[in-house]
């Protein structure tokens, strides 16, 4: 293990620390002032108490994350944490005496600086995270510190609720606690390695909205990404609702106190730090967009059923708990596609905007418990069954926007499942996007190709085949299956070739589907097309031949020879990795001279 790597991996220990420090702070002291506005105005109000303590922490992330992002983008994220830490420190100070002079109005200005020392660290601390580990490690690295972010969710929604009975509701001395959790959180900014600007040379906007404008537009460019921040957004709005609604849920279904029901969201806490790790352990080294629609109806299912059983203590708890699994497992993947696909000079903008986006969500969760219970007059319990629908509408949405994200999740499952894999060449499986050419015979021919992979992919159909029914029609619409008309030959297709290297572009792969039966014929005919050949160069994308066989009944790796011999593969060929199932075999090859570098 080399020292640079010891090094990068000691960085992102610390910042992990200093971002969890702050995540503690920023949920004892939220949690305080709500239990501290309840002893001065009295528990029938706690759902204005909610509302108005929601709003006034969220504010700040409307008004200051566009500028947060600038700065982000144009100076060194690391010298940006330790400057928010210090201010972080200076503000816990200025709580201690907010409560021991129990003023309110100096209790919602400490609420709201904190806020604002949250808004201005959020983008450095996402956006130095691609600083600090490589391309690989970025989702697991994100798994790691969502998990320890609700963590300290966690421990904040504990230990808010046990200084205040310990305590005997002694604010003063519970504030004086978040003071060295701040002392801590600086010491630990320190130990992060100093990191360069980006180099943006972007002027502050102080028209906020036009700023976020902008980062928005640009985001539309990139595949994906706006609908991953909108998908971030909806996450923090669910969790904010819960965290709001959870002390009314408490009282008033399960005739808790308040901070009996300060204790219970902590499960909720527990379960997206589990879920954010499942997610990071299951995606690997890419970014499994595919969770999110699992996700999404996860967090539908278990709303629905916290209102079925509002008043069952004991069913209450492991749903409260499933909610935070499935919000983990549907948050996780999108943040790290944020970070991975922002470009780079932009990275801090985007993360401002996806946090502009979601404290607008945690403004409508606010606004909605607000209404719930002042306008409509409904029970707390309602409110999860209004999160369990528009859950169930984003999981539809999400279902349909990344379908072949979803589409090669589930191939990838069930070929786990149904296929025996073995890797020849494990090293030559490109890290790039790649041209595949395939004989095209049966209709689950593209799900064994998605099965097989860990790249978003594109299909190009040169025919449209006989067996292709309603249903497959519609899935290969979904897939964004483009057909190749036979009216005129691939090579010359200039429509279909333009399209084929955009899709390469994006970092997408491409797969065709041909009829001609002698594959290697075929890529050899491709070769010799200037076209093509244009396209491959332009980005050195590596060119593979695909066989999809039929009827091994046996694994037969140690006969590997006589594989060879069947499909008449000259020696100049290195196999990627085939697999076998008592039905199908996939076989994929390379020739050595277009491996990817």
């Amino acid at each position: 293990m080399s020292l640079s790597f010891l090094n990068r991996f000691s960085s992102f220990t610390y910042l992990n620390i200093t971002q969890f420090l702050g995540a503690l702070n920023d949920n004892i002291y939220k949690l305080l002032i709500v239990y501290f506005f309840i002893q001065l105005e009295g528990m029938e109000y706690s759902h204005q108490i909610l509302a108005s303590t929601g709003a006034t922490f969220v504010i700040p992330f409307l008004l200051f994350s566009a500028i947060s992002g600038t700065l982000a983008d144009r100076f060194s994220k690391r010298d940006i944490i330790v400057t928010t830490k210090i201010f972080e420190l200076v503000i816990m100070g200025l709580a201690v005496c907010a409560f021991a002079f129990q003023s309110k109005w100096g209790s919602y200005m400490v609420l709201f600086l904190l806020a604002t020392q949250s808004a201005i660290f959020g983008p450095s601390k996402y956006g130095i995270v691609p600083e600090l580990v490589s391309k690989e490690k970025i989702s697991k690295a994100n798994g790691l510190m969502t998990s320890f972010t609700f963590l300290a969710i966690i421990l904040g929604t504990f230990l808010a609720s046990f200084l205040i009975q310990i305590t005997g509701r002694n604010f003063i001395i519970s504030a004086i606690f978040c003071t060295f959790i701040g002392l801590v959180g600086l010491v630990t900014s320190f130990r992060i390695e100093p990191t360069p600007p980006s180099g943006s040379e972007k002027k502050f906007q102080f028209f906020f909205l036009r700023e976020i404008y902008q980062s928005l537009k640009l985001a539309r460019q990139e595949i994906s990404l706006l609908p991953a921040m909108c998908g971030s957004a909806f996450f923090l709005f669910v969790g904010a609702f819960t965290q709001l609604n959870i002390i009314p849920f408490a009282v008033q279904s399960l005739q808790l106190s308040d901070i009996q029901g300060g204790y219970l969201f902590f499960l909720t806490a527990l379960g997206i730090g589990t879920g954010a790790l499942i997610a990071g352990k299951v995606s690997g080294k890419i970014v499994e967009l595919g969770l999110v629609p699992f996700g999404a109806l996860g967090i539908s299912a278990c709303a629905f059923m916290l209102d079925s059983f509002s008043t069952h203590l004991l069913l209450v708890i492991p749903f409260v708990t499933l909610l935070g699994v499935f919000g983990g497992i549907f948050e996780i993947p999108l943040d790290s596609y944020i970070q991975v696909a922002s470009p780079k000079q932009s990275r801090g903008q985007m993360v401002a905007a996806t946090n502009f986006m979601s404290f607008i969500g945690v403004l409508c969760a606010s606004t909605l418990i607000y209404l719930n219970s002042e306008v409509f007059g409904l029970d707390s319990d309602k409110g999860f069954t209004i999160i369990g629908i528009l859950s169930l509408l984003v999981m539809f949405a999400y279902t349909y926007q990344f379908f072949d994200y979803f589409t090669r999740f589930i191939a990838s499952i069930l070929s786990k499942l149904h296929f025996r894999t073995h890797f020849i060449g494990r090293e030559n499986i490109p890290d790039c996007p790649a041209l595949y050419v395939c004989t095209h015979r049966a209709w689950n021919d593209t799900l064994l190709l998605l099965g097989s992979q860990r790249r978003r992919m594109r299909f190009f159909i040169e025919n449209e085949q006989k067996h292709s029914s309603l249903w497959m029609k519609r899935l290969y619409k979904l897939l964004r299956v483009v057909f190749i008309a036979n009216i005129e030959p691939l090579a010359k297709n200039q429509e279909c070739l333009t399209a084929i290297q955009n899709t390469l572009k994006k970092g997408i792969s491409v797969c065709i589907f041909i009829e001609n039966k002698d594959i290697f014929t075929e890529v050899e005919k491709l070769h010799q097309t200037a076209p093509f050949n244009q396209i491959l160069e332009a980005a050195n994308y590596p060119i593979i031949p695909v066989r999809i066989e039929k009827g091994i009944k046996q694994p037969r790796f140690p006969v590997f020879k006589r594989l060879l011999k069947k499909f008449h593969v000259p020696a100049s060929v290195t196999f990627d990795h085939i697999v076998y199932s008592g039905h199908e075999e996939l076989l994929v090859a390379r020739h050595e001279h277009e491996l990817c570098n």
